[in-house]
């Protein structure tokens, strides 16, 4: 069974590159561009796991994924926050994501967190 993978960017180059990338890689996605969205989409499309950029035009990506990560229904997700700041910048986040890959992406680490995360979210409902 094909994984599902959420992505959330307010890029829409971004965004369709993600897509594609994801799509190539045999994941079934959801492409969205608004934080607004991010919660109902969760509930609906329920992916296995969430790529989701940290600055996004109508909300900050950090305090979303802590909202998923503190609701019971949500919080097995793994969510892999991406971002254009610097090193010292993303190191003083204090955020509940599983990973922070930053921007430009190093395509090989971005594919090999996806799958080892996804796959470790699939773990957890095997028993």
């Amino acid at each position: 069974m094909n994984k599902r993978i959420l992505i959330i960017d307010d890029d829409q180059h971004v965004l369709g590159a993600l897509e594609f990338l994801f799509s190539e890689e045999g994941y079934l996605v959801e492409a969205i561009n608004a934080a607004a969205m991010v919660i109902p989409t969760v509930l609906k499309f329920q992916p296995d796991i969430i790529l989701m950029d940290i600055r996004l035009d109508d909300g900050d990506g950090r305090l979303i994924c802590d909202e998923l990560k503190n609701s019971p229904i949500t919080q097995h997700l793994p969510v892999i926050l991406l971002t254009a700041l610097s090193y010292q910048e993303i190191s003083e986040f204090d955020c509940l994501a599983d990973a922070i890959i930053g921007k430009p992406y190093d395509m090989q680490k971005l594919l090999y967190t996806v799958a080892r995360l996804s796959d470790r979210s699939t773990d957890l409902f095997k028993y």
